[in-house]
């Protein structure tokens, strides 16, 4: 699978993160919802627009974290999400369209704390690079609304991923976390969108996730 490679690559950028001395570890589960901000399409004579994106869904998954002594940390996320994909009429043009899609997010974070390690609430920050896997599972249609403008294709596609965000942990009964966290993922529009000929698409999709979960330090 091509993902593999990209994965390594990955980890292999975990390895440089600041976390000399780590000692403790944490494993999580997590769950929330999952909101991208649509792009826009538009071209032809006459001109023609339309917006296009994901529909709000849920993700669920788990995090595996590295923390040191002092304010530093590292993190690998796992994330499943279902946001089916969308197109919607914008000004001048009529019509909509849907698409059942998921996605599988993989990410290292390297994580800024405000508090010590030992600290009962740790506010942070956190970035870091990862991958995108984006898997439209709809059934193509001879016909599509809007489709002068973008079809959708059971094309699945690994993007680059850049993930930002921050949150915080708060400890319990001694080895036990609650965490809330908040991300922004930024890729590149991936292939099941496909452009029609002469029609315009530029901008990168901006998925926010709110996610709460509960983990252990061991």
């Amino acid at each position: 699978m091509r993902i593999i490679p990209g994965l390594i690559l990955l980890l292999g950028v975990a390895g440089v993160a600041p976390l000399a001395g780590a000692d403790k570890w944490e494993i999580s589960g997590v769950g929330g919802g999952s909101i991208y901000r649509d792009l826009k399409a538009s071209g032809g004579s006459p001109v023609r627009s339309a917006k296009f994106g994901f529909f709000n869904g849920v993700t669920a998954g788990a995090v595996v974290s590295q923390t040191g002594g002092g304010h530093w940390g590292g993190e690998f996320h796992y994330l499943f999400q279902t946001n089916n994909q969308r197109l919607r009429a914008a000004e001048g043009t009529s019509g909509a369209a849907d698409f059942a899609a998921q996605s599988h997010a993989f990410h290292y974070d390297v994580l800024l704390y405000a508090t010590p390690r030992d600290a009962a609430i740790r506010p942070y920050v956190a970035a870091g690079p990862g991958l995108k896997v984006f898997q439209a599972t709809g059934a193509e249609r001879a016909f599509q609304p809007l489709g002068s403008l973008v079809i959708f294709s059971r094309d699945n596609d690994t993007k680059f991923l850049v993930s930002a965000g921050g949150g915080v942990k708060l400890r319990f009964a001694g080895a036990g976390i609650v965490r809330l966290d908040f991300r922004d993922y930024v890729t590149a529009v991936p292939k099941s969108f496909a452009a029609f000929p002469g029609i315009k698409v530029s901008g990168q999709f901006h998925n926010f996730v709110a996610t709460g979960g509960i983990g252990i330090t061991f």
